[in-house]
């Protein structure tokens, strides 16, 4: 019994934390070809800080760490 009210918990925890997503946001954009990125390897990982969502992380498979501060649109 213990472990089912953890579980829905823990349910309950994470669909508070969880950004929502509205298709008014990417209602107007039109997929476009921008070639090979430049991060290497597969990605295993992304994170968006929440307190400021310009700033995420993405692993890669093969170690690499990538971080954006501008949203997504240049990688360091």
């Amino acid at each position: 019994m213990k472990k089912i009210v953890l579980s829905l918990m823990l349910l309950a925890s994470f669909s508070l934390i969880a950004q929502e997503f509205k298709m008014d946001f990417v209602q107007d954009l039109k997929p476009r070809n921008i070639g090979p990125g430049g991060m290497s390897g597969r990605v295993t990982a992304i994170d968006v800080v929440q307190s400021d969502p310009d700033i995420i992380f993405a692993g890669t498979a093969s170690g690499g760490l990538w971080k954006s501060t501008s949203g997504g649109i240049k990688w360091e």
